[in-house]
């Protein structure tokens, strides 16, 4: 689904690549780190497969990849809230 998420001030890649196991697949220096982020989340788009129709916002709080080893609960601060509509 599409998702809000919080990017780094610094290198401008997602919140999730400083946390937990996401950072073993990063080689930047910067998310192997807690990071700079940025309190504003950005819309990140996600598109089904197979087919490529745009997939619509995952809620706030809500369990993203559910099902897999790559599952991640999402931000629920008050800015992802807001910025959910």
């Amino acid at each position: 689904m599409s998702v809000l998420m919080h990017l780094c001030r610094t290198c401008r890649h997602r919140a999730t690549s400083h946390q937990g196991g996401d950072r073993g697949y990063s080689g930047c220096r910067c998310c192997r780190g807690p990071g700079d982020l940025d309190p504003e989340p950005v819309l990140v788009a996600t598109f089904t497969m197979p087919g490529g129709a745009r997939e619509p916002l995952h809620p706030p709080g809500s369990l993203w990849n559910a099902g897999t080893t790559h599952q991640l609960r999402l931000c629920d601060c008050p800015a992802c809230r807001r910025a959910s509509g």
